[in-house]
C-alpha cells in the first residue's frame, strides 16, 4: 500500500516551511477584489505535489537552495493559475469540494486573477537569476497552451493512443517533467542526472493524468470536482478510447454520434461506463499506468539509494494509488 502524501512530506518538513513562506507571500493584496479572490484560493491549495517533487529532486541531485525554493514557488503558482483558467474554459464550478473561483466571482475576474498569478510565477522564477530556469518556464507555458489547444482539436473525434499521450504529455506531464528538470539544474546536476529526473517526472505526470481520466469515468468518484466532465466536452480519454477501438464499428459510430450531442443526452455517462466495463477500458488504463511506472523507476537506477530517491518512488506510487 502506498504511503500518504503527509508521510512523504515528513522527509522535507524544513524545506516545505521555507517554500511555503515564499509561496504564501503572493496571496496578499491591498486591492479589495484581488485580495478577496486570492484569499479564496489560499484556502484550497491542495496537496502541492509539484513543489514536493521539486524539493525531493533537488535533494536527489545535490542540494536544495534558494533557486530551488523560488523555482518550486513559481511552478506551483503556474499550476494554480492554470486551474483557475481551466475552470473558466471548462465551465467547472467546484474544485477540491469547494466553489471554484469563477463560481464565487465571475469569469472575467477569474481570468484576470489567473493572469495575475502567472505574473507572480514569472516573478518567482526571475528571482533565481538563472536564464536556464527562466527559459524552462517559458517552454513550459508554451507546451501547456499547445496541449490544451491540441485537446480542443481532438474534441468529438476518436484519437489514436499516440495522439492521446501527446495531449496529456503537453497539458499535464510537462509540468511534472519541468519540476524535475528545473530542480536538477538548480542543484547543479550533470546532463545524465538531469535527463533521468526529467524522464522520471514525465512518466509520473502521465500516470497522474491517466489516473485522473480513470476517475472521470467512475460514477460517484469523490474527487472534489464533477465526474464525466470530459465526455460532456467531447474529450475521449484512455479508458473510453480503448473501449471504443475494441468494439464493433456500428456501435462505435453510434456512440461517437451520441458524444457529439452529449449535452442533450443525460443517459450518455451511464452508457459510457457500461461500455468501459464491458470492453475492459479501466483494466487497460491501469495496465498502461503500470508500464509507465516501470519506465519511471528505471530512470532512477543511476542514483545511489537514499532518502530522496525512496521518497520520489513513494510519490510516484501515491499518484498511482490515490483515491482523490
Amino acid at each position: 500500500m502506498a504511503v500518504s502524501i503527509d508521510e512523504i512530506k515528513r522527509h522535507i518538513e524544513t524545506e516545505l516551511q521555507e517554500f511555503s513562506r515564499i509561496f504564501d507571500s503572493a496571496f496578499t493584496s491591498h486591492d479589495r477584489l484581488l485580495g478577496d479572490a486570492l484569499a479564496h484560493l489560499s484556502h484550497r491549495k491542495g496537496k502541492q505535489i509539484r513543489p514536493v517533487i521539486v524539493l525531493l529532486a533537488g535533494m536527489l541531485c545535490g542540494e536544495v537552495n534558494a533557486k530551488t525554493y523560488h523555482a518550486a514557488a513559481s511552478l506551483e503558482m503556474l499550476h494554480t493559475a492554470s486551474l483557475v483558467h481551466d475552470d473558466v474554459v471548462d465551465n467547472t464550478f467546484s474544485r477540491r469540494r469547494q466553489p471554484s473561483l469563477n463560481a464565487m466571482f465571475d469569469n472575467k475576474t477569474s481570468v484576470l486573477v489567473g493572469d495575475y498569478m502567472l505574473t507572480k510565477a514569472m516573478g518567482f522564477m526571475a528571482r533565481t537569476g538563472d536564464m536556464r530556469l527562466i527559459e524552462s518556464l517559458t517552454r513550459l507555458c508554451e507546451e501547456i497552451t499547445r496541449g490544451e489547444i491540441l485537446q480542443i482539436q481532438h474534441a468529438y473525434a476518436l484519437p489514436t493512443e499516440e495522439e492521446y499521450i501527446e495531449v496529456i504529455r503537453k497539458k499535464t506531464a510537462v509540468l511534472f517533467s519541468t519540476c524535475g528538470e528545473i530542480a536538477a539544474i538548480a542543484a547543479g546536476a550533470d546532463s545524465q542526472q538531469r535527463d533521468a529526473v526529467r524522464i522520471f517526472c514525465d512518466c509520473l505526470g502521465i500516470c497522474f493524468q491517466i489516473k485522473d481520466d480513470i476517475f472521470d469515468y467512475t460514477p460517484k468518484a469523490d474527487i472534489g470536482k464533477p465526474t464525466f466532465n470530459d465526455i460532456r466536452e467531447g474529450k475521449i480519454t484512455l479508458p473510453l478510447l480503448y473501449s471504443l477501438r475494441s468494439t464493433g464499428e456500428k456501435e462505435r459510430e453510434e456512440i461517437l454520434s451520441r458524444i457529439s450531442k452529449a449535452s442533450d443526452d443525460p443517459t450518455l455517462p451511464e452508457t459510457m461506463y457500461e461500455l468501459i466495463c464491458r470492453m475492459g477500458g479501466m483494466e487497460y488504463a491501469h495496465k498502461r499506468i503500470e508500464q509507465y511506472r516501470t519506465q519511471a523507476i528505471a530512470q532512477l537506477g543511476i542514483f545511489p539509494d537514499c532518502e530522496a530517491k525512496e521518497a520520489l518512488v513513494s510519490t510516484l506510487d501515491y499518484v498511482i494509488d490515490r483515491n482523490v
